[in-house]
C-alpha cells in the first residue's frame, strides 16, 4: 500500500497573504517563481498557497467570492498549484473561514452577534489594538452555502493534495438570529446570558455551541471529500489549545485527517499541546506551524533566532509532529530571502533524523485533558457580556489552578523531574492501560463513560492523581453535592475554604515527602482548597493551614505577606488504596506549584503512585526532555533528548546519565544517530546505563535489541 503523502514529510512551509486591496500597489510584486524557489531552496516537501484571505478576497477566478484587484486575471493560485507540482512539491490549499471581512461587509445577517445585539470588528493583537478582524457565524445558511460553493470551486479547479481550512472556531458566544433559532428548535427557549458551569442549561448551551463547530467542519470536510476523496483536510487546530470559548471537543478530531495549529506558546505547554495533538490526531505525523517572526504572525520584521527555530522544530518532531515555517508576504508581494535561509539551515538539521521519527511511545504518566472542563469556576455568575471575543486582550484569563493551566503545571513538573509522560483524552480512554499513572489536574466535570474507566483502571491496578474540583460538577452540568469519584478519592466534598491563599504542612509520618516544608512552615498555596472529609481506610499525607486572616479583608497580620498560623484538620493531600490499585487526591492543585522545592514534591507524589519501573531515569538538568519510543518492526528504541533552555542559544550539556528500561530484551548496540556512532553501555537490573554524547540542542539514540 502506497504511503500517504504526509506520512514521510515533516518540513512544510505555509504561505500567508492576508493583504487588502485599496492600494493598486499591493501584490504588485509578487513573483510565483521567486517563491517557488524560495521553497525548493529550504529542503521543504510541502508548500500550503493561498486560496484566499482573511479580508475574503480569493486569490483565483471565482464566480462565487471576491477576487483580489491586484491579481485579478492572473489565476495567482493555479500558478503557484502548477510551479509547486512541477517541481515535486506537495501543495496543500489555505481557505479561510468565519474570520472574512468583506462577506461580513456585505452581509450584515450573517455576522457573529454580541450578547448586547451588537456586531463588531474585532480587537486583536496589533499595535493599537485596531479592529481588523471581521466574524461571520458558521450557523448562518447563506454563508454556509458560500463556504461550500467556493470549496467545490477550488476542488474541481485544482489538483492538490489537501486543504486547510483556517479559524473553523468560535470567536465568541453568538447570539445571532440564526443560533437563537436553532437554540430554540434543538432545546427550547432562549440562550442564556449567565456562565454557570453547576447550572444546566449553560452546560446544554455549551454542548450545543461544541457540536455547531463538529457540524460546521463536518460540511467543510465532506465537502473538499466528495471532490476529492484522497485528499487530506486539517482544520486550524488552535481550538483544541484554547479554553471553552473555541468549542472544542473530542469529536471534533474525528472531521479532520490530523491536527494542525500555528501555536505560539513557551516549551511547557508546547509539550503538552504536542502530545495531546499527537493523541488525538487519526493520522501521523500532526503540524505544528511556527512563524519564524517573533513573537507571533503579529509582527512583520523581527525575525526569530536559528537558535530558536531549532529548538521548536526539534520538540515538534520529538513528538512525532511535522514542523511548518509561516512565511507572511509584504503588502506590496516582496520576499525576504534571509527567512528562507534561515528556514533551511533548521530543516538541514531535521532531515537525517525523519528515517527513524515514529514508533510506538513509552510512557509511564498520562495527563488526562478534558475538552469539558477549559473553564474557571470562578467564572460561574458572570454575564456572557464579559466574555468579549477570544483574541480579544479584555477576553478574561482563566486563573493559575484552572484545568488547562493545571494541566502545563503538570507537565512543567513531570519535564523537570524527568517522568515519562503523555497526553490523552475521552477519545483515547481506552488506552488508560498504556500507563500506570493518570493524572486529572483539576477536571470539574466528568462523564459517566469517563468515570467508569477511571474506577475500572484503578481497581486493575492503575493509580490515579486528582486534584480539587475533580468530579464535582455531572457531563450535564449538575454539581454534585459530593465527587462522582468518592469513593477513589477516600474523602467526601465537605465545601471550600474561604481564603484565597492557603498552605500544605506534611502530616507526622510524611515530613520527608513534602520536604524541605515543615509543620511551622509549610508550603505555599497561591489559592484556595477543598475541604473535605476522610474515609476510614485512606490515609493523611498532609494537612491545610490557614493564614492569620482572610487575604480578602482589612485586617492582617503582615503588611507584606499572608503568613501561616491556623493548624486546620482538613486533608490536603490523602493516600487511599482501591482495588489492586491507589490514589492521591490533593485538596488544591498543587500540581501548579511553581518553585523548584515545590515541583520536587509533585514529583514524590507521582512516584509514590508508581507501581514499577519508569520506562526511563536521567540525571539531566531541567531544560532536558526526553521521549523514549519503540520501533517493534526494527527491534530497537529511539531515545530523543531536547535540550530548550531559557536563553538561547543553549548552553551545551555533558554527562547526561540515562537508564532506559529493557526488561526481558537483550540489548545488542547503543547508538548515536543518525551516524550509527556506537556508545558504550551497560546493563543493571533491566536498564540500559548509558552516558549520552553532548547535548547541545538534541540528540537521538538507538537501542537495538533482540
Amino acid at each position: 500500500m502506497a504511503n500517504k503523502w504526509y506520512e514521510k514529510t515533516y518540513r512544510r512551509i505555509l504561505f500567508d497573504m492576508h493583504t487588502n486591496d485599496w492600494d493598486s500597489r499591493f501584490l504588485s510584486k509578487f513573483d510565483p517563481v521567486e517563491f517557488i524557489d524560495c521553497i525548493l531552496a529550504t529542503g521543504a516537501t510541502t508548500v500550503t498557497v493561498p486560496a484566499n484571505n482573511h479580508v475574503g478576497l480569493a486569490y483565483f477566478p471565482t464566480s462565487v467570492g471576491y477576487e483580489h484587484q491586484g491579481v485579478k486575471g492572473q489565476d495567482l493560485l493555479g500558478q503557484l498549484v502548477t510551479l509547486a507540482r512541477q517541481k515535486g512539491l506537495n501543495v496543500i490549499i489555505y481557505y479561510c473561514t468565519v474570520y472574512v471581512d468583506r462577506y461580513w461587509e456585505n452581509y450584515p445577517e450573517a455576522r457573529i452577534v454580541d450578547p448586547q445585539g451588537h456586531s463588531e470588528k474585532l480587537l486583536m493583537n496589533s499595535q493599537g489594538t485596531p479592529r481588523r478582524f471581521s466574524v461571520c457565524c458558521m450557523n448562518n445558511p447563506a454563508y454556509r452555502n458560500f463556504v461550500v460553493n467556493e470549496l467545490t470551486e477550488l476542488c474541481q479547479r485544482y489538483d492538490f493534495e489537501g486543504i486547510w481550512p483556517d479559524m473553523t472556531f468560535w470567536p465568541t458566544v453568538c447570539y445571532c438570529e440564526q443560533c437563537q433559532k436553532r437554540y430554540a428548535d434543538e432545546v427550547g427557549g432562549d440562550i442564556p446570558r449567565n456562565i454557570d458551569w453547576g447550572d444546566p442549561t449553560w452546560v446544554r448551551f455549551q454542548r450545543k455551541r461544541q457540536e455547531w463547530v463538529v457540524d460546521f467542519c463536518h460540511l467543510v470536510t465532506t465537502t473538499i471529500k466528495q471532490y476529492k476523496p484522497e485528499a487530506t483536510v486539517a482544520h486550524q487546530s488552535w481550538t483544541f489549545c484554547g479554553d471553552w470559548l473555541f468549542g472544542a471537543s473530542d469529536a471534533l478530531s474525528k472531521e479532520m485527517d490530523f491536527l494542525s495549529c500555528d501555536l505560539y506558546v513557551e516549551r511547557y505547554p508546547l509539550s503538552l499541546y504536542s502530545k495531546l495533538f499527537y493523541s488525538l490526531s487519526e493520522n501521523k505525523p500532526f503540524e505544528h506551524l511556527n512563524t519564524w517572526y517573533y513573537p507571533n504572525i503579529h509582527e512583520h520584521v523581527i525575525q526569530r533566532t536559528v537558535s530558536h527555530m531549532k529548538v521548536i522544530a526539534f520538540s515538534d518532531i520529538m513528538n512525532n509532529g511535522a514542523a511548518i515555517f509561516i512565511d507572511a508576504v509584504d503588502p506590496l508581494g516582496t520576499i525576504n530571502r534571509e527567512n528562507y535561509q534561515h528556514a533551511s539551515e533548521v530543516f538541514a538539521e531535521i532531515e537525517p533524523y525523519e528515517p527513524y521519527l515514529g514508533g510506538q511511545p513509552l510512557q509511564d504518566v498520562a495527563i488526562y485533558f478534558s475538552y469539558d472542563a477549559l473553564f474557571d469556576m470562578a467564572e460561574n455568575g458572570r454575564s456572557t457580556d464579559t466574555v468579549f471575543y477570544n483574541f480579544d486582550p479584555r477576553h478574561p484569563v482563566p486563573g493559575p489552578t484552572a484545568h488547562r493551566n493545571a494541566a502545563v503545571g503538570a507537565t512543567r513538573a513531570l519535564i523537570h523531574e524527568h517522568i515519562p509522560f503523555g497526553a490523552i483524552t475521552r477519545k483515547t480512554i481506552d488506552q488508560l492501560d498504556r500507563f500506570q499513572i493518570v493524572v486529572l489536574p483539576n477536571i470539574a466535570i466528568l462523564d459517566e463513560t469517563e468515570i467508569s474507566a477511571f474506577r475500572r483502571f484503578v481497581e486493575n491496578g492503575g493509580s490515579l492523581y486528582a486534584s480539587k474540583y475533580t468530579s464535582i460538577i455531572s457531563y450535564d452540568g449538575h454539581q454534585q453535592s459530593n465527587f462522582m469519584l468518592a469513593d477513589l478519592f477516600g474523602v467526601d466534598y465537605l465545601g471550600e475554604t474561604e481564603e484565597i491563599l492557603t498552605y500544605v504542612r506534611p502530616a507526622t509520618d510524611y515530613q520527608e515527602l513534602l520536604h524541605p516544608f515543615t509543620t511551622l512552615h509549610p508550603s505555599t498555596m497561591r489559592d484556595t482548597q477543598v475541604e473535605v472529609g476522610i474515609h476510614s481506610n485512606a490515609q493523611v499525607l498532609a494537612m491545610i493551614s490557614l493564614p492569620f486572616t482572610d487575604p480578602k479583608g482589612t485586617l492582617y497580620a503582615s503588611t507584606l505577606a499572608d503568613p501561616p498560623d491556623k493548624a486546620t484538620d482538613y486533608p490536603a493531600l490523602i493516600f487511599n488504596p482501591f482495588g489492586k490499585g491507589k490514589v492521591i487526591y490533593a485538596a488544591g492543585a498543587i500540581e501548579t506549584w511553581e518553585h523548584d522545592a515545590q515541583r520536587t514534591i509533585w514529583g514524590r507524589i507521582i512516584r509514590k503512585l508508581a507501581s514499577r519501573s519508569f520506562y526511563f531515569e536521567a540525571q539531566a538538568p531541567k531544560s532536558v526532555e526526553i521521549m523514549l519510543y519503540d520501533h517493534l518492526e526494527q527491534n530497537r528504541l529511539i531515545i530523543h533528548l531536547l535540550n530548550f533552555q531559557s536563553e538561547l542559544p543553549n548552553i551545551p550539556i555533558d554527562g547526561i546519565e540515562l537508564r532506559i528500561w529493557i526488561g526481558n530484551k537483550t540489548p545488542e548496540q547503543v547508538s548515536i544517530l543518525p551516524k550509527d556512532e556506537v556508545l558504550e553501555f551497560m546493563v543493571a537490573n533491566g536498564y540500559v546505563e548509558v552516558t549520552a554524547p553532548r547535548l547541545e540542542n538534541y540528540l537521538m539514540l538507538a537501542i537495538r535489541y533482540k
